[in-house]
């Protein structure tokens, strides 16, 4: 069966995406079957692994949200990446709120959806909106794990305690056997003075991960061509970064 991770941080512009992107490249490339499913309206990880996001609403997973069972069609190949798929999303996904508010079953859709699929692949990985919503509450129900990307910022750090509260709530009403990996440093130089005093502060709430992501443009370049780093520059630092991360993902599993 698959094990399912959320990729999830309530606050945007820490690498999320990226991180989501990444992480299922590189164990695509360690021969592993892998699913990407995005939940952000924006479609950036649509966008970067499929090359395009010119999908119908009928072709996303906008359909799980529907309670509509998930089946190839919504199942769509990366082009750039063997062993690599995704369920793109649409901006229609933000009527998804409305659709699941109110409903008696509303944070379970998505994982009653992925049951189907768990037993295709070895990992889903899911790429949350920056938002506590009703679908990232369906992400957190569905996932066995999580990651949360973050940055080296007050406003950051602030957040972090959000979103433990947020998933210790998921944990106490709804899945009880979620579990945080940890947390991913990205855009991060361990040699500035913030960098040395905050990171003993936030291992006293969250493990960090060894290994962090380096800023760089070689990320903004990728995307900006729709690709993978492992395809666009396997031997730059933040790819040999990220291949390490997913080593270190799979050790903590």
């Amino acid at each position: 069966m698959a094990s399912v991770i959320s990729v999830t941080n309530q606050k945007g512009g820490v690498a999320k995406t990226t991180t989501v992107v990444e992480l299922a490249a590189a164990f695509a490339r360690k021969d592993l079957k892998v699913l990407v499913i995005d939940l952000d309206s924006q479609r950036n990880a649509t966008g970067v692994l499929l090359g395009s996001t010119n999908f119908e609403p009928e072709e996303t997973i906008l359909e799980a949200f529907q309670k509509k069972p998930l089946l190839s069609r919504q199942i769509h190949s990366a082009p750039k990446i063997a062993n690599l798929s995704v369920i793109p999303s649409c901006l229609q996904l933000v009527e998804a709120e409305s659709l699941l508010s109110g409903t008696l079953d509303g944070f379970f859709r998505l994982n009653e959806s992925l049951e189907n699929l768990k037993s295709e692949f070895d990992f889903i990985i899911i790429d949350c909106p920056p938002s506590l919503s009703m679908i990232t509450i369906n992400a957190l129900v569905a996932a066995n794990s999580i990651i949360v990307p973050l940055l080296i910022s007050k406003f950051s750090i602030d957040g972090l305690s959000s979103i433990l509260q947020s998933v210790e709530t998921i944990q106490k009403r709804y899945n009880p056997h979620l579990k945080i990996l940890g947390a991913l440093l990205v855009q991060h130089d361990a040699r500035t003075t913030l960098s040395q005093a905050m990171i003993p502060e936030i291992e006293k709430h969250i493990s960090v991960f060894p290994v962090s992501i380096p800023r760089s443009v070689v990320v903004e370049e990728a995307h900006l061509l729709k690709s993978d780093l492992f395809s666009y520059s396997p031997d730059h630092k933040v790819t040999r970064a990220y291949s390490d991360f997913a080593d270190q993902v799979i050790q903590r599993l």
